[in-house]
């Protein structure tokens, strides 16, 4: 069984460089299909998915471990649990053909594994929030050095939020103890205020380097 994930996943990987990402989609009639590849290099325990519309899940079949579904088939957010091996693969058909996959994320005893993929930008700042809560979570006093770090590459953020009577000590403190909805109400302001609508615009707003690294996106 793992030598015959190893040689489909070596064949998506020729197949196409979307696999580098853990996810190909494609439309097949009235249905869409996706491809989740484990490319985290060691096995895993499930995965959480989510799409840009509700969809119903019409058929799933594994390659190297299986996988179930822990709730109904319809939806807007999933999770599978089981197990699959490293580069093993996981097909799924879904209607309607127009939902798009917005977040998948491979787990290994509930936690994260490997790098996530997302393609929205609510999708990217929920995966930003979780991590900044994890992170806070781990360790509070390298959190908020972080944070002191991000305000300090973004002058221009600062004085936004200083016209808004909003220091960066003020939302440190803030961040520093607000719930995860909390801080999603905070950014979602922020990517409102800046007139933001895509991922790419988000990066181009301000230096997110230091964020980014810590959270290994």
């Amino acid at each position: 069984m793992k030598k015959l994930a190893l040689v489909v996943a070596a064949l998506l990987l020729v197949a196409g460089p979307a696999l580098g990402q853990q996810v190909r989609e494609f439309t097949v009639g009235d249905k869409a299909v996706g491809w989740f590849a484990n490319l985290t290099g060691a096995a895993v325990t499930g995965f959480h998915l989510e799409f840009d519309q509700p969809v119903t899940i019409l058929y799933k079949v594994e390659v190297g471990g299986l996988v179930e579904n822990l709730g109904a088939a319809e939806g807007i957010e999933f999770d599978f649990a089981g197990e699959l091996v490293a580069y093993g693969l996981v097909e799924l058909h879904w209607q309607p053909a127009t939902a798009k996959v917005a977040l998948f994320q491979w787990l290994a005893a509930g936690r994260p594994a490997g790098q996530p993929y997302f393609a929205t930008l609510p999708a990217f700042l929920k995966l930003l929030v979780n991590g900044l809560v994890l992170l806070r979570e781990q360790g509070p006093e390298q959190f908020q050095a972080l944070l002191q770090a991000f305000f300090a590459a973004n002058p221009e953020l600062q004085g936004t939020l200083a016209e808004a009577g909003i220091p960066p000590e003020m939302l440190i403190a803030s961040l520093m103890t607000a719930p995860p909805e909390g801080i999603m109400n905070l950014l979602l302001t922020l990517v409102e205020g800046f007139g933001i609508k895509s991922v790419e615009e988000f990066m181009a707003a301000m230096d997110l380097t230091s964020l980014l690294e810590a959270l290994g996106l």
